[in-house]
């Protein structure tokens, strides 16, 4: 409400975003010259302000809260647009011939440098690139593909989110080629065209967590029917399972785990929430046992499966349970817990260093 006499002017905006039905459903919010919140998230875009200075901000596919400044004096409708800022992400190829089998990779390798593709799954081809790889799957997929990367005397292996989609669009993901800092995880981020699930990715590690549960709300229908995106599905399944909202999602979830058996997270997710159901704990610690058998791609999930196997809710001694937490148990030492998907180094490169510590 203004003040009698107050002069009014108008502030209209624009915003720029693949999210949201091209941005008419992205919220705005807007504070005045004190930061004093006077509209709270609407996807209103017009507005009769009193003369003087405001920010409009929302959170966009860039994963962070964009801001503007903007003047209403009246003179005439002031106009700004909100618009992403991407970091710069090199396009993948349209050709099919530039990406390459790891055999073609190794064979035009001429020059060795500090980080590189040793091995990947049979299923994966790369474009090269001068300050990245795109990878992408060339068959139907089987299992959450990896690649094996050498660097600063150290090799690692790392789940890809690679999806089951048309294997020409929409379905890649960046590494980023660079080993420094040596000690830091491996870049990988789902790539920009895969919108969605890009958004949400960066949303997450930006700490734009309500924005996030936000988008994943939508997006988990939306990837296994108008847009298939299995992984971006998974990532949408996870962060509602953060938020505890994925309860309200059961159907979708059994859908997951049902059309994309190859990828186990949706199994570990869909385990954590029938532990709790009447009737329901032999189901869930047979999906959550054959999940222990394949490549995980989040390493949260692969913590979640950890924990639900080590802390059964009753008394268990089965022998599946036993095994499934001895593969995990063997595993958990190398894994990098500070990246988004599994990354762990071999064991035979930590065996191979002791031993060199051990004769120094």
């Amino acid at each position: 409400m203004t003040a009698e006499g107050e002069r009014i002017g108008v502030l209209q905006i624009e915003v720029d975003s693949k999210l949201y039905y091209r941005g008419e459903g992205v919220r705005v919010e807007i504070r005045d010259s004190d930061l004093i919140l006077i509209q709270p998230a609407t996807t209103q875009r017009s507005f009769d302000l009193p003369y003087g200075l405001y920010e409009i901000s929302a959170v966009l596919e860039d994963g962070k809260r964009t801001n503007k400044v903007a003047e209403v004096n009246g003179k005439y409708p002031n106009r700004i647009k909100l618009e992403p800022n991407l970091p710069f992400e090199p396009l993948a190829s349209k050709n099919d011939i530039d990406f390459r089998s790891i055999s073609e990779l190794q064979q035009l390798k001429t020059v060795k440098t500090d980080m590189e593709i040793v091995d990947i799954s049979s299923d994966v081809t790369v474009y090269e690139v001068e300050s990245h790889w795109i990878l992408r799957h060339s068959q139907i997929m089987e299992q959450v593909p990896v690649v094996t990367i050498n660097r600063v005397g150290s090799t690692v292996q790392a789940s890809l989110p690679i999806s089951a989609g048309d294997h020409r669009f929409s379905v890649t993901c960046h590494v980023t080629r660079r080993s420094e800092p040596s000690f830091g995880p491996v870049q990988i981020k789902i790539s920009q065209s895969r919108s969605i699930a890009s958004a949400m990715e960066r949303m997450v590690e930006a700490g734009q967590f309500e924005s996030a549960t936000r988008l994943a709300n939508k997006a988990l229908e939306t990837l296994l029917s108008k847009f298939v995106d299995p992984t971006g599905a998974a990532l949408a399944a996870l962060i509602l399972y953060k938020a505890d909202r994925l309860n309200d999602k059961l159907g979708l979830l059994h859908s997951l785990v049902k059309r994309f058996g190859w990828l186990p997270d949706g199994k570990i997710l869909l385990a954590s929430q029938l532990v709790r159901l009447p009737g329901q704990r032999e189901k869930a610690l047979q999906l959550a046992c054959q999940a222990s058998e394949q490549r995980i791609l989040f390493t949260e999930t692969f913590s979640l499966l950890l924990d639900l196997l080590r802390y059964w809710p009753e008394e268990s001694d089965s022998k599946a349970r036993s095994e499934a937490l001895s593969r995990l148990s063997n595993r958990a030492p190398f894994v990098d817990w500070r990246s988004t998907y599994l990354c762990d180094r071999l064991q035979e490169d930590h065996d191979a260093n002791a031993a060199t510590s051990a004769r120094a």
